[in-house]
């Protein structure tokens, strides 16, 4: 009986003091104090580095970094930032450079939140400094400074989004053609609202016009197409996409023959191959060794600028089997889930033929020795050398 006269009047007591701070209900939160690291592994050419502090409000803080060489610090270039949470969450950064010393290095971030203290640290990994440009995209190849290539990705319209990827390239100015260009292929491309009748040819702002081909007055002199390496019909998505199909550095003098029949037929059955784990492709062009005799060494622009004719074109591609795993490239660890194969062509006057054979494929690996650069470098390591070894023209529809 005390018991429950006891409960009631600390059920009383706990109504008197809601009525008197005008609630209902009185929830206290108590927030138990940690910090840590966002990531714990940053790569080379990152530049800044999240510390998580969680506690109650009011709560003091203080963060302080210790690095060899002092290579991390705070936005106001100290290496101890102190103050009060004035939220139950507050984020400090990090700042640092690229490292591209060839090691890796390491940075201690000592935290006191509160009466608790934190000992953290972040490794920062080496930066190659000869890599000029970097994306986590599986259909980007190693882009590496040399030879004044340039390399540029165009982004657009695609449904809500604003900045979709469309490709990159690698732009050689001395053949005034970009070497190749890079893409996502997802059905997601090649519906939409772009027409190309609305398309016009012209320079690509990225690039200065006098590397380019002036390609807006007409075609390449002679009876050279200026051929897509990214089909516009890849991009129907919006007319943005579209549009930036028809830049200069997406272009080549590609045979008229060539272009609107072997080569359109292949553009149209790597189109057949988009699954819903998205297809990646490589298009390039290829300048050493011997033309064919029907293929000119060169031709010029509408400005009279020579224009040097490829030998060869490629299609790199890259997907996995079911299509449908719904898994990144890099998360795949058993090559047998992956399938890649490479269709590799002589830049001849091929007339009306539209067959594609087991003789125009070879495989990645075979393409990477030919052409010096590095394809589907976010292949796992453990799998990569198989994976690009391998040519099944039959898993791809080619007898």
């Amino acid at each position: 009986m005390l018991k429950v006269a006891n409960r009631i009047v600390v059920a009383m007591c706990c109504v008197f003091a809601a009525m008197l701070c005008g609630c209902e209900d009185v929830v206290v939160e108590v927030i138990k104090s940690n910090a840590y690291l966002r990531t714990e592994v940053v790569k080379g050419d990152s530049k800044n580095c999240a510390v998580v502090l969680e506690a109650q409000q009011g709560t003091s803080y203080s963060v302080s970094i210790a690095s060899e060489g002092d290579w991390a610090k705070f936005s106001t270039e100290n290496t101890v930032t102190e103050g009060v949470m004035e939220s139950k969450t507050k984020v400090v950064y990090i700042y640092f450079s690229k490292n591209a010393s060839g090691e890796s290095r390491v940075a201690n971030v000592d935290v006191v939140l509160g009466g608790e203290t934190f000992l953290l640290s972040f490794k920062q990994e080496s930066y190659d400094s000869t890599i000029a440009f970097v994306r986590d995209w599986a259909e980007l190849p190693v882009c590496k400074e040399e030879n004044n290539y340039i390399y540029n990705t165009h982004y657009g319209e695609m449904g809500s989004k604003t900045n979709a990827r469309n490709y990159t390239y690698c732009f050689d100015p001395k053949v005034r053609a970009s070497l190749w260009v890079a893409y996502p292929l997802h059905k997601c491309y090649t519906s939409g609202s772009g027409n190309r009748n609305n398309s016009s040819f012209g320079f690509d702002p990225k690039v200065d016009d006098e590397l380019q081909a002036n390609l807006g007055r007409g075609s390449y002199n002679g009876w050279y197409d200026r051929g897509h390496q990214l089909p516009a019909a890849d991009r129907k998505c919006s007319q943005q996409m579209m549009d930036q199909t028809f830049y200069a550095t997406n272009m080549t003098p590609q045979q008229y023959n060539f272009n609107q029949n072997k080569w359109g037929a292949l553009e149209g059955r790597v189109r057949n191959m988009i699954c819903s784990d998205t297809l990646y492709v490589v298009t390039g062009a290829y300048f050493e060794g011997e033309h064919d005799s029907s293929i000119d060494s060169k031709t010029t622009d509408k400005s009279g600028n020579n224009c040097p004719t490829p030998t060869y074109y490629y299609k790199a591609l890259l997907r996995t089997k079911k299509g449908n795993t719904g898994k990144s490239i890099s998360e795949i660890d058993d090559a047998a889930q992956l399938r890649a194969i490479v269709f590799w062509m002589e830049h001849t006057n091929t007339g009306e033929d539209t067959n594609i054979t087991a003789s125009d494929c070879i495989s990645v690996a075979e393409l990477e020795a030919k052409i010096g650069f590095t394809l589907f470098p976010m292949l796992n390591d453990a799998i990569e050398q198989e994976v690009k070894a391998a040519a099944v023209p039959s898993e791809w529809g080619v007898n």
